[in-house]
């Protein structure tokens, strides 16, 4: 169901999710850069961004009922 789709995440893919988000990264315009995010949670930016393709096709599979 869509209210368990957070609960596909891993530890770390929800921590850069929440992060990013916080951090603006899905605002328009963006309030910061994938890069900035990287560096706030001591990750290489290619780090940061696995996590958040992942997250969003976990999240996006469960709301749309894909996964």
């Amino acid at each position: 169901p869509p209210e368990d789709a957070l609960e596909r995440l891993t530890a770390r893919q929800r921590e850069v999710l929440e992060a990013a988000y916080r951090a603006g990264y899905f605002a328009w315009p963006r309030e910061s850069t994938g890069e900035e995010v990287a560096e706030a949670l001591g990750l290489t930016a290619a780090t940061v961004q696995g996590h958040l393709r992942k997250a969003e096709r976990a999240v996006f599979g469960a709301l749309l009922g894909r996964e």
